[in-house]
């Protein structure tokens, strides 16, 4: 998960009279509704093509949530505030924002629905993984209709987005780097909440538990790439350490360290944001350029 600027531009849809229209509809609904009444079902104008393609466009393609490339035709609009109803509450649900451009994300089905899925953590070795997946999966996650806060719940029809406290991060409000920790040595690429000096980030913690973003399939797909960046590392640490064995000359030891800045810029291709899983590329490359920065003054330290 990245922080995306979505933008003023909202696409026409969202104003046109058959949008509008459908939100008097669903306005009048819950005007006399009360607990126990079913939710407003009439609602289609957010899956609007040009909402759809703007929602894509925003996103380079990606899931707002994992990060995931999801083929055209295949993503899903999801309200960041669940428009029917609240996991776990009689809140009716955030109706009054269900074409709010500031509401809709794209999203891949393993994040926006409630499906079943292995979960992986950091601490699981290659052959633990390998046997889970011999087996059905009964944990059931993903976001479905969960939207925890800190603090009172929005009702109609209160925009303020901090207002509540939302512990579900939106990618276009808050930036998600400082909350979420890559575990780049385990065995898998599992995402974790940050440590701070207050303890874990809640907004990391809710956020991958809400989306779901260590289930296996997932998981799997963020190592391939993980796995093609540290095959660059350890290539250019073991050319770095061949071309410079021996060697004494400061300015042919600081050529050899330039080309292998220079790989390392191309390590930051799968860093841009419309590649996928950009953020846990973003941290890895981050952590590999301090690491070569203490290699090199190590180096230079002793041959000066």
């Amino acid at each position: 998960m990245i922080f995306v600027s979505r933008g003023d531009a909202e696409p026409a849809s969202l104003s046109s009279a058959a949008t509008i229209a459908q939100a008097d509809a669903a306005a009048a609904h819950y005007a006399t509704w009360s607990v126990g009444d079913a939710a407003f079902d009439g609602y289609t104008r957010y899956r609007e093509y040009d909402i759809v393609q703007a929602l894509r466009g925003v996103f380079k393609g990606k899931c707002a949530y994992c990060e995931k490339q999801i083929e055209k035709g295949a993503a899903e609009v999801e309200h960041y505030r669940p428009k029917g109803a609240v996991d776990g509450t009689i809140h009716p649900g955030y109706w009054w924002l269900a074409f709010k451009w500031s509401n809709l994300l794209p999203t891949c089905p393993g994040c926006n629905k409630g499906l079943h899925h292995h979960v992986v953590t950091a601490n699981m070795t290659i052959a633990e993984v390998e046997s889970m997946q011999a087996t059905k999966p009964s944990t059931l996650v993903g976001k479905a209709t969960q939207f925890p806060v800190a603090a009172q719940r929005l009702t109609a029809s209160n925009d303020d987005h901090f207002a509540e406290g939302p512990l579900l991060i939106d990618p276009t409000r808050t930036d998600p780097a400082p909350e979420l920790l890559w575990r780049h040595h385990a065995d898998y690429s599992v995402v974790e909440p940050a440590q701070d000096q207050n303890g874990r980030s809640v907004l990391g913690a809710e956020t991958i538990r809400c989306v779901a973003l260590n289930r296996l399939d997932l998981v799997q797909s963020r190592t391939t790439v993980l796995n093609r960046l540290k095959i660059h590392r350890t290539r250019i640490l073991e050319d770095l350490e061949n071309d410079v064995a021996g060697e004494t000359d400061l300015d042919i030891i600081r050529i050899h360290l330039r080309g292998a800045l220079r790989r390392v810029d191309d390590m930051k291709q799968s860093c841009l944001p419309d590649q996928p899983f950009s953020a846990m590329a973003n941290a890895y490359v981050d952590e590999f350029e301090v690491e070569l920065e203490v290699w090199m003054n190590a180096k230079l330290a002793l041959i000066a």
